[in-house]
């Protein structure tokens, strides 16, 4: 570990290299320079580079042999990054090696199959255009993913302004996850063994505990420069007499026959349980396993952690594991709880802010189904000083949602980080048992999305002053949730922007019937629109096919494709994170729905009681162009 420490000192007098990947037209070079001015250093867009030592164009280059250049970039790539001098740097979107020890963010944008076809050479002419972006796909994101350590997502229509200031909270989020306390306790578990130097890179930049290696991955022990986590996760004689120079071990509890401790000296020992069930028995077989342990090897008795792990299927199980685990911590017992399975991975973030002491993490960036959350899963939540109050949004799926970073990065700005926000996963037949656990867990307000903002009216454990249809945010007041929709907030806020163009109120057209259809409905009354007609997504424009009108606010939620026989409309309204589609043709102003997000979420933390944020970069929008 002094290891680590020390490479944390060298870069803070050296200063930090941040490299900019992604697909060609993304932006990579543009926001680059961006960042490389905020932050006073130098921009290398890598093409350039190459260019002025070479003297010809990447273009030029690759047309003579595209082998030899993407050789050529990896040198000069390497060459940059061996003087340790801070820079941002931005890559060509093939670059077929990418370097570890560095902060690498994927940059992604809608719209950029468009523009790479439009303003840049073909790639493969030999292939059709749709089919060259799908070669560009299924051969670069996988690399793009493993790479990364997060990835900013630029909607359609986001100005260059506001896309720079969510670079610039990424970058500044990075550097404040090094030697951060989550981080120290947190583990690096490398996919396979050609993850291994990557996940030790990262392990090192990050300042975490080290990498963790499990048996069923590796036959053989790699050799490591840094501390290991040696885990026993297959039935073999003698793995941790092997592992002697590990920092720390790890044993599955269903392999404790397989546990040798002998002449070997104590060090932090993980017993991890990871049951089917959530039945007490699993539960008091690991509380009873120290007593075990002591007996075997009595020196080993102050270095041991339980890691209770089961693999839990509804709130009910989450519920009763995790009264399970709350009851033996307040008996003073030493315990980790970690319950397996992608729904509850907000609760590993939970548990990382709280002082869990064996965290797992995958290298890359992304959601994978099999493996713990990686590094920009966790992001928000090891900014520190540590939360005290938790937030959420509730739904399925949440994954797209933007609310952890907006939320934790006006939390760090305005109350010096005391809450955090969580995505939880959930759906309508379990809203009552999430409901009962979350007070229990510190959660104090909450964001709905679209699939459960009417079922939301009808829990037991919900109240509501007004008589509301619908609802998108709930406020713990007195021991109870109280259902309140700042969707309207954020329509009027919306409903502004584009009033600020010069666009006169007219006919308005609402796709999509669900929850959010009742604020959009009432926001735009409230400003003269008239008449307003919602017309469900599952069914399709039908007798609106085609006519004419002033505005079409897409709420389909990207359930459907709003554009498909779309009525001719001067104005359009997307609200959608991602997958944001181009407005169809004829369409004269078209707008994202990032105000709209962003003054609902500011209505929420105003009924949360969370401290008022008056200016942020974040709350920045540029009027449309």
């Amino acid at each position: 570990m002094n290891g680590c420490n020390a490479v944390y000192l060298l870069r803070d007098i050296m200063g930090n290299i941040f490299l900019l990947i992604g697909h060609r037209a993304a932006g990579k070079s543009t926001l680059g320079r961006a960042l490389a001015d905020a932050r006073g250093i130098p921009h290398i867009d890598l093409d350039l580079e190459i260019e002025r030592r070479v003297g010809k164009t990447a273009a030029e280059l690759v047309a003579e042999d595209e082998s030899h250049f993407r050789d050529t970039e990896i040198h000069v790539l390497g060459d940059i990054r061996s003087r340790e001098e801070p820079a941002v740097i931005s890559v060509g979107a093939g670059l077929r090696e990418y370097p570890s020890g560095v902060f690498t963010i994927w940059i992604s944008r809608d719209g950029w199959e468009e523009d790479a076809l439009s303003s840049r050479d073909r790639l493969r002419p030999d292939l059709s255009p749709e089919e060259e972006i799908t070669w560009m796909r299924e051969t670069r994101e996988e690399a793009y993913r493993r790479a990364a350590n997060c990835r900013l997502h630029i909607e359609r229509d986001c100005s260059e302004h506001e896309a720079a200031a969510r670079l610039a909270l990424l970058a500044d989020w990075l550097e404040g996850a090094v030697g951060s306390a989550g981080m120290r306790r947190s583990w690096m578990l490398p996919r396979d063994a050609e993850d291994v130097q990557r996940c030790s890179a990262d392990a090192m930049l990050f300042g975490m505990a080290g990498v963790e290696i499990r048996s069923d991955r590796f036959t053989d022990i790699p050799a490591l420069d840094m501390p290991w986590l040696a885990s026993l996760r297959t039935d073999e004689d003698g793995f941790f007499q092997r592992a002697k120079d590990a920092a720390a071990f790890d044993c599955d509890t269903s392999l404790l026959q397989k546990l040798d401790l002998r002449g070997l000296a104590p060090r932090p020992l993980i017993l991890s349980t990871h049951p089917n069930d959530v039945y007490k028995e699993f539960f008091d077989h690991l509380i009873s396993l120290p007593t075990w342990i002591e007996k075997a090897w009595p020196e080993w008795k102050d270095f041991i952690i339980l890691k209770y792990a089961p693999r839990v299927k509804s709130w009910i199980e989450l519920r009763y594991a995790y009264q399970l685990y709350k009851v033996y911590e307040k008996q003073g017992g030493r315990i980790t709880f970690l319950p397996q399975g992608k729904s509850w991975r907000w609760v590993r973030a939970m548990r990382l802010v709280a002082g869990n002491e064996s965290n797992y993490i995958s290298s890359g960036c992304g959601e994978h189904s099999h493996l713990p959350p990686s590094i920009d899963y966790f992001l928000p939540h090891v900014q520190e000083p540590a939360p005290e109050v938790f937030y959420g949004v509730l739904g399925k799926p949440v994954e797209e949602s933007f609310g952890d970073i907006f939320h934790r990065a006006l939390s760090l700005a305005a109350d010096d980080g005391k809450s955090s926000y969580f995505k939880i996963p959930l759906t309508a037949a379990e809203i009552d048992n999430c409901l009962h656990l979350l007070p229990q867990l510190g959660f104090r307000g909450l964001s709905i999305t679209s699939p459960l903002k009417t079922d939301m009216v009808e829990s037991n454990f919900v109240g509501c002053e007004n008589d509301l249809p619908a609802g998108n945010t709930l406020a713990y007041v007195k021991g109870s949730f109280l259902l309140y929709d700042t969707d309207e907030d954020g329509m009027h806020a919306a409903l502004e922007e584009i009033e600020a163009q010069g666009i006169e109120a007219g006919s308005a057209l609402v796709f999509g019937s669900g929850g959010v259809s009742h604020a959009l409905r009432r926001a735009l009354e409230h400003h003269g629109w008239d008449p307003v007609n919602v017309i469900s997504a599952r069914e399709g424009w039908g007798k609106y096919a085609n006519t004419s009108v002033t505005l079409v606010v897409d709420a389909s939620g990207g359930r459907a494709d709003a554009s498909i026989n779309a009525p001719r409309a001067h104005t359009w309204l997307d609200l959608r994170y991602r997958n944001v589609s181009r407005a169809p043709a004829g369409v004269k102003h078209a707008f994202s729905g990032m105000t709209f997000f962003k003054a609902q979420a500011l209505a929420q933390r105003r009924l949360w009681g969370c401290a008022e944020v008056k200016e942020h970069p974040l709350l920045y929008q540029e009027p449309e162009r």
